[in-house]
């Protein structure tokens, strides 16, 4: 009899459709906050591996995950110190951007605070040692638009109002 419950309970679950995952016990965690004017993180030094980004602030909010990729057949992996420099002026140039941004109404948020899914504050990365970049909001989006058009002038491009690095140990 306990199966009937479980099975009634996994089909609720997939059908609505948020896919809420909780972080594993033990995992890395990187605790985010990214504002226009700010980007923290806490820690901002992990190893190796699968890590987990917890948007903290704002609850509603968003941030952007920068790996280098020079070519289309480059895997994303960490920047070097020119790229950061480039970056910080506006050039994304050899980059791939990862935007996450938390959706779902304000009762969702907070049900799936802590959880990976639609409306989850959690990011999981598998990195590799390096550095990597994480924008705050603002800017990604018309950034990235205008760096796929191939006749806009990187020169052109403004810098983005928060940035800082993880950095990402073997």
């Amino acid at each position: 009899m306990s199966i009937v419950p479980v099975a009634l309970v996994t089909i609720l679950v997939v059908g609505c459709g948020r896919g809420q995952t909780p972080i594993p016990a033990g995992a890395q965690v990187v605790h985010v906050v990214a504002t226009e004017s700010v980007v923290r993180l806490e820690p901002a030094t992990v190893h190796a591996g699968d890590v987990y980004l917890v948007l903290d602030e704002p609850v509603d909010g968003s941030f952007a995950f920068v790996e280098r990729k020079r070519s289309e057949a480059e895997t994303a992996g960490p920047l070097d110190d020119a790229d950061l420099e480039r970056l910080a002026k506006g050039d994304t140039e050899g980059t791939s951007i990862g935007s996450f941004s938390v959706g779902c109404d304000a009762a969702q948020r907070a049900e799936d605070r802590g959880q990976m899914g639609y409306c989850g504050n959690v990011w999981k990365v598998s990195l590799i040692a390096g550095k990597y970049a994480i924008l705050g909001p603002g800017w990604s989006e018309q950034e990235t638009e205008a760096s796929l058009d191939p006749t806009a002038d990187p020169a052109g491009f403004s810098a983005p109002p928060s940035m800082t690095v993880l950095e990402v140990l073997p």
